[in-house]
């Protein structure tokens, strides 16, 4: 990746941050602001079952988006083994922008190895001792049909 997509990259971030810390910041003061006048209102014109109901109901949905967020959260289970990431069906992924990444192959001026295209970079398979080994061998320890 050159500088400038490094800058682009970087500046896009955080403005993306910026705008999330803004739009946070607005609408916690507009809950202060409104919160006190809407809880005034409620506890003068609700019955105490309405108001029980209402922080059941809260206390339900607050359940259910937690369990929503916590599944949808760990459906990425990628795994680092040989130098580069798997994921559950054993596809590789690059080690550094972690998109799935194409053949094997030996023809590359820096080695055999992953090409990914978006990173411009050849990454090899190697075991712990920094060995190369072929695709077939990781694929087969990967399934467990060693």
């Amino acid at each position: 990746m050159s500088f400038g997509e490094r800058v682009k990259e970087s500046l896009i971030s955080n403005a993306a941050n910026g705008l999330a810390v803004s739009f946070s910041g607005i609408l916690i003061w507009m809950c202060t602001q409104i919160g006190p006048i809407l809880a005034k209102a409620l506890s003068d014109n609700a019955s105490p079952s309405l108001l029980l109901t209402l922080l059941l109901g809260s206390l339900a949905f607050n359940i259910v988006f937690l369990i929503v967020f916590w599944v949808t959260r760990n459906n990425n289970d990628m795994t680092l083994k040989y130098g580069i990431y798997w994921d559950s069906k054993c596809n590789p992924h690059c080690p550094n922008c972690k998109i799935p990444i194409g053949g094997y192959s030996d023809g590359y001026t820096s080695g055999a190895g992953y090409y990914c295209k978006p990173c411009g970079k050849v990454f090899p398979l190697s075991d712990a001792h920094g060995n190369d080994i072929n695709p077939e061998v990781a694929l087969k320890e990967l399934t467990g049909n060693v």
